[in-house]
């Protein structure tokens, strides 16, 4: 285990390297020096540091040679990279290599101080979960609630009839995961499984995409097209966001479940159909059928049952596994061996309350983990994604702003989260204390005391 308190630092530049060892001594940090590559690195080895302070640009073996040995050596310090050049090739080859933080000569000390402090904040000292990767399947409904207990059971039920189904809830809960389940876990799992987002496509295109058309029936139908009810055959055709599907078109979509039958759009051979409908929706048919934006008689037939899938708030005791399994899926996508959760996130994690349920929870794991410099999530890192999350209003139905404004209003959210302290508020944004006061200055930030 690393010395919480212990910093190794490694310059060719023997002024700038006496000075730091004399700001971190008076700080009360245990502190070992090297003038070159390979010594720094022995005394790394040895003294087995929180944090290094590597020089790039050094005699014999270079910074990247230090950080690549580092790697290979499976080290758990912390490497803050320092230089006089600034080359973007070298920042990049040092990230990619695990440095923690990158910074330019001459050493802004209050800037190091800041990514110093935050180095040693992000080092777990408490519990975590061990997230294994051995067990992973993908498309899995995660959690052990006892209303994903019922949730199990429906699906366990509904996948032993051909029979429609109208999966209810929340944006991001999970809904094409169930009827996904209902599907490959019944005697149709051989056969398609098609999904249609009826608002994510065009409406004067929605009709194509889901009866299919004839060659020249309407300009650029250079070829016949087969519709999505054509192409599920005898397995499931999954209509997502249903609520959006256009009031001439739920006419059309009756008729044909009513008839089991339909026509390409210019065509006059009548289709049979034999795939099951399920489909979802976030929002409350009953309320748009009496608003009349909803047929009532479609309603009716969508929904011969139906499964509503909890939000997240209402089944936090399903958070840890959930995390656990993300954390697998998020490895494969990107590449990078997380293998812990420290028990201080999850923590974070239970408190939230999720207005965008699984998907902003993947979501900030996903970012959690770009930003990891070791194989353990960081608690203080993924505070500060919580901190930013949006709570309510979502991010396209917010008027345009330009760059200033926006940067304008968190700089202002988070030195009001911090009371007006810049040194805080500078460690949270990741830069400077200069640096801050100029954008305050620049875009004419009020601030409240130091």
């Amino acid at each position: 285990m690393a010395k919480r308190d212990g910093i190794v630092i490694i310059d060719d530049n023997l002024e700038l390297l006496e000075s730091l060892e004399l700001y971190f001594r008076e700080k009360g940090y245990e502190v070992a020096v090297a003038d070159n590559g390979k010594s720094g690195l022995e005394l790394i080895k040895k003294n087995r540091p929180a944090v290094a302070i590597v020089d790039l640009r050094l005699p014999g073996m270079d910074g990247l040679q230090v950080l690549q040995a580092l790697k290979a050596y499976g080290s758990e310090c912390r490497t803050v990279v320092i230089t006089a050049y600034q080359e973007m090739e070298t920042t990049v080859q040092a990230i990619k290599l695990g440095a923690f933080d990158y910074l330019h000569k001459p050493i802004d000390i209050d800037a190091l101080d800041a990514v110093i402090a935050k180095a040693l904040s992000d080092i777990p000292e408490t519990e975590s979960i061990k997230v294994i990767d051995e067990d992973f399947k993908e498309n899995t409904i995660v959690g052990r609630s006892d209303e994903l207990k019922e949730i199990f059971k429906l699906i366990g039920l509904l996948s032993a009839v051909k029979t429609t189904v109208l999966v209810v809830g929340e944006s991001g809960t999970g809904k094409e995961l169930a009827a996904r389940a209902i599907h490959y876990h019944s005697s149709l799992a051989g056969e398609p499984f098609i999904a249609l987002n009826c608002s994510a496509i065009v409406e004067n295109l929605l009709e194509s995409e889901l009866f299919g058309h004839e060659q020249g029936s309407f300009t650029g139908a250079y070829a016949t097209k087969k519709g999505k009810l054509e192409i599920a055959g005898s397995g499931t055709l999954f209509l997502d966001e249903i609520s959006e599907l256009p009031l001439h078109l739920q006419a059309k979509l009756l008729r044909f479940m009513q008839e089991r039958e339909f026509e390409r759009v210019g065509g006059s051979r009548k289709i049979k159909f034999n795939a099951r409908i399920i489909a979802a929706t976030n929002r409350d048919l009953s309320l748009m059928v009496q608003q009349g934006k909803f047929r009532e008689d479609l309603y009716f037939r969508l929904n011969v049952f139906e499964i509503t899938i909890p939000p997240l708030r209402q089944r936090k005791e399903d958070i840890p596994l959930l995390a656990e399994y993300l954390i697998k899926k998020i490895n494969r996508v990107t590449g990078k061996k997380i293998k812990r959760i420290p028990m201080a996130a999850i923590d974070r994690f239970m408190q939230h309350e999720w207005p965008g349920n699984i998907r902003e929870l993947e979501n900030v794991l996903t970012r959690a983990v770009v930003l990891a410099q070791d194989d353990c999530l960081q608690e203080a890192c993924v505070a500060e994604l919580l901190h930013r999350s949006p709570k309510s209003t979502p991010v396209s139905s917010l008027p345009p702003q330009s760059l200033s404004e926006i940067e304008a209003q968190h700089i202002t959210h988070v030195l009001e989260y911090c009371r007006g302290n810049i040194s805080q508020t500078a460690r949270i944004l990741g830069i400077s204390r200069p640096t801050l006061r100029s954008k305050i200055k620049a875009l004419q930030i009020p601030t409240g005391k130091e």
